[in-house]
């Protein structure tokens, strides 16, 4: 019961609050950043024409092949974005351990506990594929990091479908946990869309600072959006865990 409410609900919490005050010390002590083919300058972090990973990023403006433009040192934001990133995809990959053995020790329905051993996996793979993007900064291996980085997205949806089925099947959590992780998945998959089908931004690509702007906006309010629908599923699997420890209590 222990290392399921760290893995379910202790774990989670600490490391989404960690993730969000990181990246906001990051935004502020980034150097700034120039897009030239936008004609936009900032001496500062802008969360509407930078993308996250330009906090990981070893350098500033790497992407730019003028020479004129400096690239700055990026080192303490690049720690602290990477290293909660990191974190953030460990602590997937605990929880959907977690996950799996949670509905066996409750003697859930079958095709709960069938749906959650496939959820295990997928869920681990998806924590791999965050901790890949905080691995493989964006200037060290552009390709990498864009692959990292969409799988984790592609397989957070599939993930997100199964976690919801898994939830639906449950004789104990209520059907309100699956609803709302499945208007997660509407969301998700909007996003999905965006950053495969929509502008495509990257070095040597030409794009408009509207097209900029929505790719970055979208990448922020999907992160929002998620470490929001995780946290819900954490209230619900605490909610559950305490009543299991009262019943427990009383035996």
């Amino acid at each position: 019961m222990k290392n399921l409410k760290i893995g379910l609900v202790k774990l989670p919490v600490a490391s989404i609050t960690l993730f969000f005050f990181c990246c906001l010390i990051a935004a502020y002590i980034h150097p700034g950043t120039e897009k030239e083919i936008i004609s936009f300058k900032s001496d500062r972090y802008s969360f509407t024409h930078n993308f996250l990973s330009e906090l990981g990023s070893f350098k500033t403006n790497t992407d730019e092949t003028n020479p004129l433009i400096i690239q700055k040192d990026n080192t303490p934001s690049m720690l602290l974005f990477n290293g909660s990133l990191i974190l953030i995809g460990a602590t997937l990959m605990f929880f959907y351990i977690q996950f799996k053995k949670v509905f066996e020790i409750i003697e859930d329905t079958l095709r709960a506990k069938k749906l959650a051993s496939i959820t295990k996996p997928v869920g681990v793979l998806s924590g791999i594929l965050y901790a890949g993007v905080g691995f493989v900064p964006h200037d060290l291996h552009f390709e990498a990091h864009v692959f990292f980085a969409n799988s984790a997205f592609l397989v957070l949806f599939i993930l997100c479908v199964l976690h919801s089925l898994t939830i639906y099947n449950s004789r104990f959590i209520s059907n309100f946990y699956a609803v709302g992780y499945l208007l997660f998945c509407v969301v998700l998959f909007i996003y999905l869309r965006i950053i495969f089908f929509g502008p495509q931004i990257g070095p040597g690509k030409v794009f408009t600072e509207n097209e900029l702007m929505l790719q970055v906006i979208a990448q922020k309010s999907i992160v929002l959006t998620f470490m929001g629908s995780i946290l819900v599923q954490v209230y619900g699997f605490n909610r559950l865990l305490n009543s299991l420890q009262k019943l427990n209590n009383k035996v």
